[in-house]
């Protein structure tokens, strides 16, 4: 659906704009000198960084994942959503899965160029050897003159490596935490997007770490890592596991609030033309013939309205099937046309006698109205 992608586009916006101070601490703590390090810790990093560049170092770079964070959450989000659909069972966490591989993988395609000019931009003002760059096209521009086009590509294999099981769990965890309530409150919401914002930053941020120091290496020299393996080797012997771990503090404390926004306008939108979708397949103009059911006292009748998102032939015909619960004497054919009525029985074979179906798609039909004053 489209709605996926510019829900991601707008989610992707909102979580830019909260978190990115966060990501440029990051960026410093994962390349400073572990024996000899610039600062103390998260805070003091920011401290720093404000008092001898002002607030706008925070926001260094931040016009890279801004500018393209259209491109990149609407890959994300949109491909999620389309192949989770796809799914046998789409709801179920293996098919959350599934869908979150796909999309990180697509998704790292588009974000390590990105990724690559915004590492440069935050670094560029710590060497003065290195080309200091005013925009990210700019950068972008300058490698891929340097070093080719394979250049502006530095870092995809971690990228990739990166984002594939990060995204896998960001998504599962997302979806099972949303599922512990049926229906859940915006604090709830909230909570689940951040915490799964965490969940993923832990499963890929060792990944992280080779990638962001492949990026920033050859800033102003020729680069000293051979490949990931070399620099993970490395950096292991010189530092040990704390290699790994560098800078995770700061990216746990921006990933929730991030993640907890990004998810939130997300679910909002789609929310949102959720409702919208269901009120357009309701005022179709299609032709067809509607009949009323008899409705007997003695013989009650409850129905489900079913929007499902799997069923997604009824809703490319526009039309909204409701389900009744309890036996009908027999199903009034005079409601479907002949491709309708191929429809409902492939949803609903003939043989299943504990469920009839009935076919409406006029606003002003109820559901109350076709079962009289019972609900």
């Amino acid at each position: 659906m489209a709605f996926d992608f510019v829900a991601g586009c707008l989610g992707g916006c909102a979580g830019v704009l909260v978190g990115h101070p966060f990501d440029t601490v990051k960026v410093h703590l994962q390349m400073q000198d572990v024996k000899n390090p610039i600062y103390r810790g998260t805070f003091h990093c920011i401290s720093s960084l404000v008092r001898t560049d002002g607030v706008k170092s925070l926001y260094r770079g931040m016009s890279s994942p801004l500018m393209g964070i259209s491109v990149v959450n609407a890959i994300v989000f949109g491909v999620y959503g389309n192949v989770q659909r796809q799914m046998i069972d789409s709801n179920s966490l293996y098919s959350h899965f599934i869908a979150g591989c796909v999309s990180g993988f697509a998704q790292s395609i588009v974000c390590s160029p990105m990724e690559l000019a915004k590492t440069r931009m935050q670094l560029q003002h710590m060497d003065p050897k290195a080309p200091q760059y005013k925009s990210p096209i700019e950068c972008i521009r300058h490698i891929i003159q340097t070093d080719g086009f394979k250049g502006g590509f530095r870092g995809l294999g971690m990228t990739a490596l990166r984002d594939v099981p990060g995204f896998a769990a960001y998504f599962v965890s997302y979806e099972w935490l949303m599922s512990l309530k049926e229906k859940p409150s915006v604090p709830h919401a909230l909570t689940a997007g951040g915490l799964a914002g965490i969940a993923s930053w832990l499963v890929s941020y060792p990944t992280d770490v080779i990638k962001t120091l492949l990026q920033a290496d050859g800033m102003s020299s020729a680069p000293v890592y051979k490949g990931a393996w070399n620099c993970a080797v490395r950096n292991y012997n010189k530092d040990g596991l704390h290699f790994f771990f560098r800078g995770l503090n700061s990216t746990i404390i921006r990933a929730f609030p991030a993640n907890a926004a990004c998810f939130y306008v997300v679910a909002c939108i789609l929310g949102l033309t959720k409702r919208t979708n269901l009120e357009m397949e309701l005022q179709t103009t299609d032709q067809l013939a509607i009949s009323r059911i008899p409705i007997s006292a003695e013989m009650p009748l409850s129905y489900l309205h079913r929007y499902d998102k799997e069923r997604h032939e009824v809703r490319e015909k526009r039309f909204t099937m409701v389900k009744i619960l309890h036996r009908l004497g027999a199903f009034n054919e005079a409601v479907c046309h002949s491709e309708i009525e191929d429809l409902a029985h492939e949803f609903y074979p003939e043989n299943d006698n504990d469920f009839k179906y009935y076919v409406f798609e006029d606003e002003r039909i109820k559901i109350r109205e076709l079962c009289g004053d019972n609900d």
